[in-house]
């Protein structure tokens, strides 16, 4: 049923100018809390009431929302890209989110990535969880063993409180028999488990093999593995799992030789966060868009827009 315009132009001062809550105007006006309710979304859809927020986040805001349904996310968070130091803002915008969504006795996995590493660092005063980390990966190699995803997972867990699960293997083995071996093992098989029941997990998102990378475990791979991904046409890669423009896993036989959670097993946990920015990523980040290996991303507002184009 539609109101008088007088009646709605009445109840919609009251709230917006007048500040009084909606069961202030129920009394006021001898009329239901709920009638209320209804009356004030008439006077928005009738325009009587039009609603904008004058700052800068509102373009933000509205990137974020394109987003959430161009690839129907769960969440986006987007930071301007103006910073003067865009991956520490990232890492820091990443750090207030983990803190904002944590609770007590959650189970969170990590994966490499250089604006996690950052992030840790940006984690001020957060709250006790008695949460657990856990690592999605395998390490390093021994050159790059100050960068080990065991150092990221037990720094989060002292920061929150909690508790930390280790990894005792690089990401990839010599073979796949060196690499079943451990994954058979009685501790890994353990850490398997968690993968499986993951409340959170945080994973960065590498870019393309040409690129300039930080990338601190791709020293790993052979120069045949490399020449294989080039081959396939390789764009990156999520929990040391490379694909293509298309989302299609490629090398096999590699994923044989590598430890790391499947990205079937990620897409399992509620909550998957990709952290990842740069033109250079656009390609990476939006085939794992497409398949739904995350489902919530942060990011920067330049990334956006070239994943919405």
């Amino acid at each position: 049923m539609m109101h008088d315009e007088r009646l709605l132009t009445r109840v919609a001062y009251q709230y917006y100018i007048q500040n009084q809550t909606q069961s202030q105007i129920a009394k006021n006006l001898n009329i239901g809390r709920s009638t209320i309710s209804r009356l004030l979304t008439q006077a928005r859809q009738r325009h009587i009431v039009s609603i904008s927020i004058n700052t800068n986040d509102a373009d933000l805001l509205d990137l974020e929302a394109q987003l959430k349904r161009r690839y129907h996310l769960r969440n986006v968070d987007l930071i301007n890209s103006d910073h003067a130091d865009l991956d520490l803002a990232l890492a820091q915008e990443a750090a207030q989110y983990l803190k904002q969504i944590i609770k007590p006795n959650n189970l969170v996995g990590i994966s490499w990535g250089s604006s996690l590493a950052l992030m840790v660092g940006q984690l001020d005063h957060p709250k006790a969880a008695n949460a657990t980390f856990v690592p999605l990966v395998g390490g390093p190699s021994a050159a790059n063993a100050k960068y080990h995803v065991n150092t990221i997972v037990y720094d989060l867990a002292r920061k929150f409180m909690g508790n930390s699960v280790f990894i005792n293997a690089t990401a990839v083995q010599e073979s796949s028999y060196l690499r079943d071996g451990i994954m058979n093992a009685k501790y890994f098989q353990e850490l398997a488990r968690d993968w499986a029941h993951l409340d959170i997990a945080l994973v960065g998102v590498g870019g393309p093999l040409t690129r300039r990378t930080t990338s601190r475990w791709r020293d790993l791979l052979t120069p045949d593995d490399r020449d294989m991904l080039k081959d396939q046409h390789a764009i990156g890669d999520c929990c040391c799992t490379f694909y293509d423009v298309n989302g299609k896993l490629l090398a096999p036989n590699l994923q044989k030789r590598t430890i790391a959670i499947p990205l079937e097993t990620l897409k399992q946990t509620p909550i998957r966060i990709a952290v990842a920015r740069s033109t250079e990523k656009v390609p990476s980040i939006k085939a794992l868009l497409q398949i739904g290996v995350v489902n919530t991303l942060i990011t920067d507002a330049d990334t956006a827009s070239q994943l919405l184009n």
